[in-house]
């Protein structure tokens, strides 16, 4: 059993795919173990390129049909048997020393969120205003964090980057991703994790490259107004659970969604 399960869920772009794949094997940590799920993407390219490879550390799978992002994700969750893991962005890149560190700091959390750099298609960091917001969001120490501050401070605006998190493997297997939403299911998942007694480890260092630029999934998603949509679904969904169970400020701060109204305005 590997220390980590990398799991890498893929559609789209085949020259960042290799990208976030030599990212992993550049990992100072080598005990891990990368797979790969090809949602029908249409082309032989990415087996190809796998079978080149040839490393036994790495699985790759094609799907016979198209699961969509949501049950590409619950798949891999699923696939995944070392204590931690991540779903990594196809697009996205580890920094060398991710898992060395992220292995390091998580310790009994359910959740390790590194510090992260935002990279555009070439590779070069840049920091849009959505991400600048994030930053002002987030902790200013390093440590762990839980319960109802840490669930109202994200429905005020989600810091989190999704790809980037290191999960206990037990627990994103006890929640899974909700099939109900094909954008906000990160959101979901956290806020039960959240709800469940969970943990997050926040890292002020840096270990990891989101990549965000106009063509991207998520990108696209938020143009079309469904990340909006779910958002405030989700919101909703989850205010009604902190008031049942007495989380006053967590409520209002899922009633208001400050930073998501923000965003659908200006987008």
């Amino acid at each position: 059993m590997a220390k980590v399960d990398i799991l890498l869920p893929f559609w789209g772009d085949v020259e960042l795919l290799k990208q976030a794949v030599e990212s992993v094997l550049a990992q100072t940590e080598q005990d891990w173990r990368l797979i790969v799920a090809d949602d029908c993407y249409p082309s032989d390219e990415p087996a190809s390129y796998f079978k080149k490879l040839d490393d036994k550390r790495i699985k790759y799978i094609r799907h016979k049909a198209n699961l969509g992002v949501t049950g590409n994700f619950n798949f891999l969750t699923y696939k995944a048997s070392a204590p931690h893991c991540i779903l990594l962005g196809c697009d996205d890149k580890l920094l060398p020393h991710y898992i060395e560190r992220a292995i390091q700091k998580i310790g009994d959390a359910d959740m390790y969120q590194p510090g992260v750099e935002v990279i555009n298609e070439r590779g070069i960091t840049y920091l849009p205003v959505g991400d600048r917001v994030k930053r002002l969001l987030q902790p200013r120490k390093a440590g762990i964090y839980q319960g109802e501050k840490l669930a109202a401070s994200l429905c005020h605006g989600n810091w989190l980057y999704f790809p980037s998190i290191l999960w206990k493997t037990s627990t994103i297997q006890k929640y899974g991703f909700n099939q109900n939403y094909s954008v906000t299911q990160d959101v979901y998942l956290e806020l039960s994790i959240i709800i469940g007694k969970g943990s997050l480890y926040f890292d002020n260092t840096r270990s990891f490259q989101y990549r965000r630029f106009a063509n991207s999934v998520s990108s696209v998603e938020k143009s079309s107004g469904k990340r909006f949509k779910e958002e405030a679904q989700v919101y909703d969904h989850f205010n009604k659970i902190f008031v049942s169970i007495g989380w006053k400020k967590a409520a209002r701060a899922s009633r208001l969604r400050l930073t998501s109204r923000a965003n659908k305005l200006i987008s």
